[in-house]
């Protein structure tokens, strides 16, 4: 259940989030506020995921902002926002991401990289698979354990094909010709949500899965937030409520923005775009101005080189006749 907390706040609620009554998740701050709390991240996941009956979470373990690195041959370190991992050794790592940048799908494809290599390790670093014969463990040498990418993006994207859920996974081009679209490794898997392609009204919400991303994508603009009748999501809108919250925390959400490497990667998506949209304005007279322009200044150069080809030929001691007749200009 929900953490305890006696809120002493000495200072008045930041300008920037005055009049707002909850956090706005999509903040660092405020999706770690939201989902602190164990239940929180079973209800989201089960329903996001479809579990049921024996496929349920029975328990779980989470850490926000956790650092993994690896040598590659250089050292790198990605920095999930939440790695969960649960009792039946399935791994997860749970991405906001707040703005598009470039190369998107190539990072989201390198950071399950990251987390199947550390689902790998701690599976090998169980006490069940160290409880495991030498020809047990030989047997189970490349078995990988379930990992699953969660990316909650509040932007849309091609891939989306205007849906707000889509699970991508690895399938055999010959089975889908076939009719046969089954994935053949259902222990990878990415679930993508799209929180801008998200339009349903509060009355509209009728799963546990709608109720979360209503409030992932409304929480930080709306005045109150129903509970859709669950105590665990009344419990988690209390624990981003502006005014529950203490002075630190307040800061800390004041001067929350993305990492410096989001901001490069976003801000050169933008130049890419800005430069496509420019050339897409140019319009057909200027583009055969440009290329006039072109065409006399390719012609002037390849004048200037035949006459420094002359006066080099000249200096050589050839004849002004024999110049003229390689050149080939008027005698």
């Amino acid at each position: 259940m929900s953490k305890k907390r006696n809120i002493v706040r000495k200072e008045p609620i930041p300008a920037k989030l005055a009049g707002q009554t909850y956090l706005d998740p999509t903040y660092d701050t405020g999706f770690q506020e939201l989902f602190d709390d164990k239940d929180a991240i079973r209800d989201f996941l089960e329903g996001l995921l479809d579990l049921r009956g024996k496929d349920k979470i029975k328990d779980l373990e989470y850490t926000f902002n956790y650092t993994t690195r690896f040598r590659v041959p250089q050292s790198r370190k990605i920095i999930m926002d939440a790695f969960v991992t649960t009792d039946s050794g399935r791994m997860l790592d749970i991405e906001m991401q707040r703005a598009e940048h470039s190369f998107f799908v190539d990072r989201a494809i390198l950071y399950k990289a990251f987390l199947i290599i550390k689902g790998k390790q701690k599976m090998e670093e169980s006490e069940e698979f160290k409880k495991l014969t030498r020809e047990e463990k030989e047997y189970r040498r490349y078995e990988l354990p379930e990992t699953i990418s969660i990316w909650i993006c509040n932007f849309d994207m091609p891939e989306f094909c205007g849906g707000y859920i889509d699970e991508w996974a690895i399938y055999s081009r010959n089975s889908i010709q076939h009719g046969k679209a089954e994935p053949i490794f259902p222990k990878n898997r990415y679930i993508m949500v799209s929180l801008q392609n998200f339009n349903k009204k509060a009355h509209e919400v009728k799963s546990v899965t709608d109720a979360w991303i209503y409030l992932l994508k409304n929480a930080g603009s709306e005045k109150e937030i129903p509970t859709f009748g669950s105590d665990i999501v009344k419990e988690a809108l209390e624990r981003i409520r502006v005014d529950n919250l203490d002075d630190e925390t307040l800061k800390t959400v004041e001067r929350e923005m993305t990492t410096k490497e989001e901001m490069a990667c976003c801000l050169a998506f933008a130049k890419r775009k800005m430069a496509e949209e420019v050339r897409k304005e140019i319009t057909e007279e200027v583009r055969k101005e440009i290329t006039e322009d072109l065409k006399k200044e390719m012609a002037e150069d390849a004048e200037a080189e035949r006459r420094e080809m002359i006066v080099a030929m000249l200096a050589e001691g050839l004849s002004v006749e024999k110049v003229v007749r390689i050149s080939k200009l008027p005698g």
